[in-house]
């Protein structure tokens, strides 16, 4: 059985940050209801596949709550819910009459979850934001991009929304372990900025033991990076530690290299970091990519293929892990943790805005001729 089957939660959030956290509830088996405004719902809709990542396994009920009956529907399901989760700027939900303590009133026992970018309070909290915001607000930023040039816009993904969504989901599942124990509601406050000044951290504290070195001798490795093979594609390379970097080079056939004094040690490497990528990229692109994972296959050193997209569903250990759910004509990757050894599949794609209308009203105790006056309004 999922670990959170019979958990009820009362989703008012959109965009990224917000439904992607309630969808690994949902993975886990909570039963989300998710609260749209009709007729289009969530910006992200405009993105079907997009949208149908982090809203999978939900229920769609649509709500204006600007309208008295809409808010007595949501009343009405605070009072199953054990978890609502919102993502409106600080106050929003206040002035709509379902802020904490207002909720609190209908659901006694109520773990309430505001996820925002600044947070509930501080000079920024009423800021408009995005991932590139938070990231330079929490000094990220500063730590991105070529070591020796300026900050860069970040990469492929919105680390920062998704930061905050896993900050969010372990934050809840705390506070449901805490109620179930003692009875008690509680309020969760979860800033993406903060949660990314959290992920900083270890980052933080290596730049203090190394006496605040300049971004360029804080991010350069020796012995890493990508590295382009003759076919055009790319491995990754990660031997800082020495027995890596003695392995890569016995099977480059370049052991004269790994004798030299002055890339001895890890540290020595990182100083001479520049010039050992150079020699590195000479000799990556003199065989294929596939040529070279053949040759360094079971020999204990960090170098993985850099996959595309459109390869992800053939590499073999994705496809042992069973990650990659095919529907229709695009793909779904599975919850990632495996319960038990087994990996639960169970990935039901959202339907349209206020798909599940009906059900919920009958779950919540409406008459049919209440719920065919509020369909037909």
């Amino acid at each position: 059985m999922l670990p959170l089957k019979g958990i009820i939660i009362t989703d008012l959030t959109h965009h990224l940050p917000g439904p992607f956290s309630t969808s690994l509830l949902a993975d886990m088996g909570a039963e989300i209801i998710k609260i749209e405004r009709p007729p289009k719902g969530d910006f992200l809709r405009l993105m079907p596949k997009y949208y149908s990542a982090v809203n999978r396994n939900k229920k769609s009920i649509s709500l204006n709550l600007k309208d008295e009956k809409a808010r007595e529907i949501l009343s009405r399901l605070i009072k199953i819910s054990d978890v609502l989760v919102e993502s409106f700027r600080p106050d929003v939900a206040k002035s709509l009459g379902f802020d904490y303590e207002a909720v609190k009133k209908i659901k006694k026992d109520i773990v309430y979850c505001s996820l925002t970018g600044f947070g509930q309070d501080g000079p920024y909290k009423d800021d408009p934001g995005h991932e590139i915001n938070y990231l330079s607000t929490s000094g990220v930023l500063s730590i991105s991009g070529d070591p020796k040039g300026p900050p860069e816009d970040w990469g492929g993904i919105q680390i920062s929304d998704l930061c905050g969504a896993m900050y969010a989901a372990l934050s809840i599942l705390a506070a449901l372990r805490n109620r179930d124990k003692t009875g008690k509601s509680a309020y969760l406050d979860v800033s993406i900025t903060d949660c990314l000044l959290a992920w900083l951290g270890p980052k933080l504290g290596e730049y203090y033991e190394r006496k605040r070195p300049s971004k360029d001798m804080l991010l350069r490795r020796g012995a890493y990076g990508v590295f382009e093979t003759r076919d055009g594609k790319y491995l990754a390379v990660g031997c800082i530690e020495d027995i890596f970097w003695k392995n890569l080079c016995r099977i480059l056939n370049i052991n004269e290299i790994a004798e030299k004094k002055e890339y001895a040690t890890t540290a020595d490497r990182i100083k001479r970091a520049d010039e050992l990528k150079a020699l590195l990229k000479k000799y990556f692109l003199n065989k294929t990519r596939s040529e070279w994972l053949d040759i360094f296959k079971n020999e204990d050193v960090p170098l993985t293929s850099v996959n595309s997209l459109d390869e992800l569903e053939e590499d073999p250990h994705i496809k042992h892990r069973g990650l990659i759910n095919k529907m229709d004509d695009f793909n779904l990757i599975n919850f990632p943790v495996k319960f038990n050894g087994e990996r639960e599949t169970r990935l039901k794609l959202p339907g349209k805005v206020g798909k599940d209308n009906k059900e919920i009203l009958i779950k919540l105790g409406y008459t049919n001729a209440e719920i065919e006056d509020f369909l037909q309004s």
